[in-house]
């Protein structure tokens, strides 16, 4: 089993564990999965991870809770008004994701990375990338301007370059005339690439947020 090809599946499996990854990555983790027993492992020890011992850790867990009443509540109000108009359809629309666009949202402002005292590096959300966005679509770009994770694009795992991120929300986020309260929202990124960004795959935009893109 290739280890650069561990090191992309690793990269995924935190977010494989949380059931919030693309269908997409999920197939090629579940593929990777069913021949890798290291790689098992290490998803075993993500699902054993339940105890969450600091304070600050458990508040931000009540507000990921209590987001994600307001947005059943949301959903289920949206709902209802949909289908007694009889608008099935524009339900069905309103319930499918998007990908959040960069300039439209000001994510330049809710969207960082920063590096801890051991040299970790996370990428920070909050603002609208925080309130707005329901999931994360993480990919890695090559040198040849391939991403991975999308069908239409041609990834060469031998000239990795660097680690991007999009965010997805639901369509009927655009309608809602008021916004959710956001907080801080932390992904572990690698370091051992040269550049993270945010990439806008509506009009395969990189947005450099870390780094440096090679030329």
């Amino acid at each position: 089993m290739s280890k650069q090809n561990c090191d992309m599946i690793r990269d995924l499996l935190p977010l494989y564990a949380d059931s919030v990854c693309s269908e997409e990555s999920k197939k090629a983790v579940t593929a990777h999965l069913s021949e890798c027993e290291e790689c098992r492992a290490m998803l075993n020890k993500l699902n054993q991870k339940v105890a969450v011992a600091a304070e600050k850790d458990i508040s931000a867990i009540k507000k990921i809770k209590k987001r994600i009443r307001l947005g059943k509540v949301a959903a289920i109000t949206a709902a209802v008004i949909l289908l007694a108009g009889g608008l099935f359809g524009g339900y069905i629309w309103a319930v499918t994701d998007c990908s959040m666009d960069y300039e439209k949202y000001n994510l330049a402002e809710s969207l960082h990375v920063e590096e801890d005292s051991e040299g970790t590096l996370w990428l920070c959300m909050e603002g609208n990338a925080s309130a707005l966005s329901c999931y994360v679509f993480p990919t890695i770009s090559d040198t040849d301007g391939g991403h991975m994770g999308y069908e239409n694009q041609t990834f060469n795992k031998e000239k990795k370059a660097g680690f991007g991120v999009t965010l997805k929300m639901f369509r009927i986020a655009k309608l809602v005339p008021w916004q959710m309260s956001s907080y801080e929202q932390r992904i572990k990124v690698r370091s051992d690439l040269d550049y993270v960004f945010y990439y806008d795959d509506a009009t395969n935009t990189e947005y450099v947020l870390w780094g440096e893109k090679p030329a």
